[in-house]
Formats: C-alpha cells, structure tokens, sequence
C-alpha cells in the first residue's frame, strides 16, 4: 500500500506520500483523499466510498494526535465513510446531502457504475462495507481556518459543482485543494445540484486570482487514463486555475457554445481546455 506504486486494478486503496506531511489515498484509482499532517493535530479531507479503513490509515501516518474530516463537498463518492467517525465537516450549502443513508440500491449502483474493472481483476468488496453519514456534521464557510500546528487551510466557499463545494487554501505552501471543481478531465457543472454557470465560473475567477501564490492544485480525482499530458499523479499546475476561469467565460460570455455531452438524457454540452473541460446544461447559464 505504500510502495509509492501505481496500483493494480484490484487494489482496494493506495497511499502516496506527496509532500512532507502530505499523502493521496486513491480508493480504486476512483477518488482522491488527502492527509495533511500539522504538528498539533490532522486533517482527513475527504472519505470516498467508505471502502478504505480511514482510521487505522491515518493513525499509520499521523500517531495518536487529534483528527478533523472533512469534505470537499457532499457528494457520495466523497462522503460515504464519513460514519467511521464521530463528527465530520462540510461547507454550509451541501449540509442537507450531507445527512442522507446509503441505501442497498446506491451501493449495488456505485459497484455497477465505478467497480467495473475492480470486480473483473478480481477486487473484493471488503464485508465491512456499510457507508453512510457521520452522526454529527458541523459546517464550514467562508473565511473559516483550520489551523493543524503550523500547517493552516484557509476555506474558501465556491459553488459551482455543487452549491456547497469549498476549496482550502494553504497560503505559505501554496498548497489548494479543490474537490472536484477542477480535474483533468472534463467537470460535471450540469448536475441538479450544481450552481449556475455563471456562478461558478465567478468561483473559478476567484481561485484563478489566487495562481501567483499557488505552487500545487490538488483534486479529488484521478485516473492516469484520463491524464493526456501525463501530469505528475495527483497534481495539477496552477495554469489549470486561469484555463477553467477563462475557458468557463468564454462559454457564459457566448463565444463558445461546446460539443453534445450525452448525460442522463440532458441536453448537456462541454467544453474542453487544454488539460480537463466544463459540462455545462445550456438552459442554466445563468
């Protein structure tokens, strides 16, 4: 698990140091969490499927200091192993998803839509497997600081793929992680959920006024097949932040109108940059 190589499609989780006091945890090469590791205390963001035993992983890094989760925002692929703890946070707006159970039904769709390949390499699903929320969620906003012991994450709230979603922003590292606002694929900015289009490319102008100041853009997901300049895994240059914002304007502006991206019989449409892209619904723009 910490060999620092590529995983194998039936490897359940991965951890990869990053930075001193830095690692990625890749949940079948699906979706990225990361531990930040301060002196008085460590931070969890993000607890994907619930597949992965987070406890036991972060006490393997961090010792027996005192741990705060939280989520990027309140989607199930992020938060589903948040009731391997007591209290977990989440920016205000995606508080209501942030309470809801895992029924029998999403975990056969979340095996069906994500495993695929995990189950034909011959991936098991651990018995332990019960995802579900936290029995107590406390919300973050903006301007909020989370302070570990000399690592401090500032939280910025910008909605955009859902109306809750934040970023945290280490100022002296230049660290920024940005949940699933920014990848290297295209984005998903035309859920139900989502804000409009316009808001959200105000969110990504403000985390593009950041670039001068940011040496690493960490997201919530990576997939090396999907990775077309072969960035180093995990991270994104801070380039990316000015290519969203300006990509997505161009498209609230209308001076690009995208390509059809089938989705769950929407009328949606994406355009794509350089490294990722923005799915968008036409009639939200805001």
């Amino acid at each position: 698990i910490f060999d620092g190589k590529r995983e194998k499609a039936y490897d359940l989780y991965r951890v990869v140091p990053l930075r001193e006091n830095l690692w990625a945890i890749s949940e079948v090469g699906k979706t990225v969490m990361y531990v930040i590791n301060g002196k008085d205390k460590a931070l969890l963001l993000d607890t994907g499927f619930g597949m992965v035993p987070l406890k036991q992983v972060v006490h393997e890094l961090c010792g027996e200091k005192p741990l705060m989760v939280a989520n990027s925002h309140g989607h199930l692929d992020h938060n589903s192993g948040n009731n391997q703890f007591d209290t977990v946070y989440v920016g205000r707006y995606d508080e209501p998803d942030s309470h809801d159970a895992v029924a029998e039904g999403t975990k056969e769709r979340i095996c069906r839509d994500f495993y695929q390949e995990f189950f034909q390499e011959g991936g098991v699903v651990p018995g332990t497997w019960k995802p579900g929320p936290a029995p107590h969620i406390l919300t973050l906003e903006e301007g909020d600081r989370i302070d570990l012991g000399g690592i401090a994450l500032r939280v910025l709230e910008c909605p955009g793929h859902s109306l809750g979603s934040i970023a945290l922003y280490e100022e002296n590292l230049g660290w920024l992680f940005t949940g699933d606002l920014i990848l290297t694929w295209e984005v998903w900015g035309q859920l139900p959920r989502s804000s409009t289009l316009r808001v959200y490319g105000e969110s990504l102008q403000r985390l593009a006024g950041l670039e001068p100041g940011v040496t690493t853009v960490f997201p919530a997901h990576w997939e090396e097949c999907r990775n077309p300049l072969k960035l180093p895994e995990f991270q994104l240059p801070p380039r990316v932040l000015s290519m969203y914002a300006q990509g997505t304007q161009r498209v609230v502006r209308g001076e690009e109108e995208g390509v059809a991206y089938p989705f769950r019989g929407m009328d949606a449409r994406c355009s794509f940059f350089e490294i990722g892209g923005m799915v968008f619904d036409p009639k939200r723009i805001g």
